[in-house]
């Protein structure tokens, strides 16, 4: 670390300049603010659904409440900048830098808070049970952590970016945000020009990090079937970037599912 030689002091034996040692992350929020929406909309303002019923729902994984869980994924989904559940997420998250930031750590300090998931989506979701915004037990989370969940950002990738702007970016050390572009998206330099726009845009007015796939769901779904012929197709999974056919298949499914925008 920074003059470590120089003062003779190991990392732990003193205070930085910029305490980076203590950081707490959230992993699915963005499954939160959609199951949040999910509740308001459907249990409070509708009342399509009791509470109750929608325990029973997600007890059993939604087995035998089909219909329930269809009314859950037509709520409201953040990515589309609907205010109904972006300002859940907005909030959301002003509360994780809040908490984070009031825990002393073993260094002398307050934990900072930041905002990538590298692959803990995965395993967040591996280890959680069914959720209002209509996810079954054990799936995958939201990717990234200002991402949408896969598949349900339909309003293209300005409205993405309009839902990722509600939340407050600038307390967090990072924030990670995905997109997926099919390849005929970006074939021109006119598309290019679109692509540094909403890249200027977003980093304009508070955006921190983002980061793009170009790639066809066949292209990906032919380099599961047949590996040894894809070997050098490297994708952006959340924060890093990875050969595609070294991923196990949960991940692999996860960057599929991503939703292909165009301009």
């Amino acid at each position: 670390m920074e003059d470590g030689v120089a003062c003779g002091r190991d990392l732990l034996d003193r205070q930085m300049p910029f305490e980076n040692g203590a950081v707490l992350n959230p992993v699915g929020m963005i499954n939160v603010a959609d199951s949040l929406a999910a509740v308001r909309q459907l249990v409070f303002d509708e009342k399509k659904i009791s509470m109750r019923k929608l325990q029973d729902a997600l007890a059993a994984n939604w087995e035998g409440f089909e219909e329930f869980r269809k009314l859950c994924l037509a709520a409201p989904k953040y990515g589309n900048g609907d205010n109904r559940v972006d300002q859940i997420a907005r909030e959301l998250y002003a509360f994780w830098v809040k908490t984070a930031n009031e825990l002393p750590t073993a260094f002398g300090s307050m934990h900072k808070a930041t905002a990538i998931s590298i692959t803990s989506h995965q395993p967040g979701g591996a280890l959680t049970g069914a959720t209002p915004d209509g996810r079954r037990a054990h799936e995958i989370c939201a990717d990234g952590t200002v991402s949408p969940m896969q598949g349900r950002d339909t309003h293209g990738p300005t409205a993405v970016l309009r839902s990722a702007l509600q939340i407050d970016q600038a307390p967090y050390q990072a924030t990670l945000m995905n997109l997926k572009f099919h390849p005929t998206a970006l074939a021109t330099p006119s598309d290019l020009e679109k692509l540094a726009a909403l890249l200027r845009t977003y980093f304009s007015r508070g955006g921190k990090h983002i980061q793009f796939n170009v790639v066809t769901r066949e292209t990906l779904q032919a380099a599961q079937q047949q590996p040894e012929n894809y070997r050098n197709l490297v994708v952006r999974v959340a924060g890093y970037s990875a050969y595609f056919t070294q991923l196990n298949r949960s991940m692999q499914d996860e960057v599929i599912a991503r939703t292909e925008h165009g301009f």
